[in-house]
């Protein structure tokens, strides 16, 4: 789950039928108060991913179960709770370890905001709110790389395919990817000429009457890294070739259309190795 993202709001789901659902709060479910480490993670750093260190985060507390402490959607618990007292044990404890996971400058911002920051939630929160200007400069970052990614840069078209699309992935975890359709084409167009497969993916692209989405692109990625692999004939010697069903028969030798993969694996296998 995402640091972006909430988890359902629902009551507890072991309650009776018919018996009204006990709304959930900050105080569900944690564990009694004890002295425990918390694991540290990879510190917050202004160049460094807000979405992963908050993942993170989520990682490293839910194993615990004091992820919830961080989720500023629940309400808290009431002074005169039975869990109030735990509760607060865990939110202290979680605030001060979320503090020492980010980068020293962060810890002064937090230091020097009017707001004063006690519980996990808060802190979760305010250590976001102040990484977000940083955020929108990694992002900017992360896409030029993506740009910039060119075939003249690799010695070989599958490792100029495996960096292009790692790196979109990326962008794709940070929800800031480009088009799916987008990248394929770029893709291909940067192929064009050295892997044979290439006019003939773009061919059955357009043919797909729907856009081209994330399972798609890996697919074809790896359609791609494979056939970068083996043997085939350069553009050169296809045009000195003289016999277009040669080259055709050639540059096809097996099914490499997505629907063809589907109806023999039905999804399921890697994409035809």
């Amino acid at each position: 789950m995402s640091f972006f993202s909430n988890r359902p709001r629902a009551g507890r789901h072991d309650a009776e039928p018919g018996q009204p659902q006990i709304p959930r709060s900050q105080a569900a479910d944690l564990p009694k108060p004890t002295q425990a480490t918390l694991l540290n993670i990879n510190k917050l750093r202004p160049e460094s991913s807000l979405t992963v260190w908050g993942n993170e985060v989520i990682h490293a507390l839910r194993p615990l179960k004091l992820d919830a402490l961080v989720d500023s959607d629940l309400p808290k618990p009431h002074p005169g709770d039975d869990d109030y007292k735990k509760w607060k044990f865990w939110t202290l404890t979680v605030s001060g370890w979320l503090y020492n996971q980010v980068d020293v400058s962060l810890q002064l911002k937090v230091k020097e905001h009017p707001n004063q920051i006690t519980y996990a939630d808060e802190m979760f929160n305010m250590i976001r709110q102040l990484s977000l200007p940083n955020q929108s400069k990694f992002l900017e970052r992360e896409l030029k790389k993506w740009e910039e990614i060119k075939r003249g840069n690799f010695t070989t078209a599958a490792d100029f395919i495996m960096a292009y699309q790692n790196q979109f992935n990326h962008l794709k975890t940070e929800n800031h990817a480009p088009p799916c359709d987008f990248a394929l084409g770029r893709l291909l167009n940067e192929l064009h000429g050295e892997v044979l497969k290439a006019p003939f993916i773009q061919e059955e692209v357009k043919d797909l009457g729907r856009p081209v989405d994330y399972q798609l692109f890996i697919y074809y990625c790896k359609v791609l890294v494979n056939e970068a692999r083996r043997p085939s004939i350069s553009a050169a010697e296809a045009s000195t070739m003289g016999n277009d069903e040669e080259v055709r028969g050639r540059s096809r030798g097996r099914d490499i259309s997505y629907r063809g993969w589907r109806q023999s694996t039905k999804g399921r296998g890697p994409a035809w190795e």
